[in-house]
């Protein structure tokens, strides 16, 4: 044996090593418990993410398989920092949310990039909310020369520029082992030219 384990050993005799063995024990059952939710956590940041790349693709499908069969997106505007007031644009279910999405098309050179930051997840059970800002990005491209770009041009061509900013509000379910949006609420920080709901 060597001397670094005969110097060990002695505290671990006795109640040095129950109280050794329960101190581990209560360690391992505290991240056992926790693991479950970070997953979940993990998971509803996920859809968030997946919302957003599927409006950059315009992609329906992708976006409608998000929401749970019954599942609702709201949009809200203010002016200032007056109230949200919702506006007459509420999509509810697959294929309205779908329609929604397919329907939009963007000019040639032109794209729109989501960014998401802040998140605030609380889970009870198989429900959670989520909250986050996000500010979306508008990407324009210059005209595409038809024999290249001339030597000396500028590595990128074209404008960035910040197109809307708000705030996400949603509530999800855990359905099977997928978390889906049942509500999901975009409420934008400028007024946008849309009817209000009435």
């Amino acid at each position: 044996m060597s001397d670094t384990a005969e110097w060990r050993l002695p505290l671990l005799n006795g109640a040095d090593f129950l109280s050794f063995r329960r101190l581990n024990v209560a360690v391992i059952g505290l991240e056992q418990a926790k693991e479950p939710f970070m997953n979940d956590r993990q998971d509803i940041l996920e859809v968030l993410a997946r919302y957003v790349r599927a409006f950059e693709k315009r992609d329906g499908d992708a976006l409608a398989a998000l929401f749970a069969p019954d599942g609702e997106l709201q949009v809200f505007s203010r002016y200032g920092r007056e109230e949200y007031v919702a506006l007459d644009a509420d999509r509810v279910g697959d294929d309205a949310l779908r329609a929604m999405v397919n329907s939009g098309t963007l000019p040639p050179g032109r794209g729109m990039h989501y960014l998401t930051t802040d998140h605030i997840v609380d889970i009870t059970g198989d429900e959670a909310t989520l909250q986050a800002q996000f500010v979306v990005v508008g990407s324009n491209a210059n005209p595409r020369p038809e024999n290249g770009w001339p030597a000396g041009a500028d590595l990128m061509q074209g404008k960035l520029a910040p197109i809307m900013i708000g705030h996400y509000e949603s509530r999800l379910r855990k359905i099977g082992d997928s978390w889906l949006f049942t509500r999901h609420q975009v409420k934008h920080s400028l007024p946008m030219a849309l009817p209000v709901k009435s």
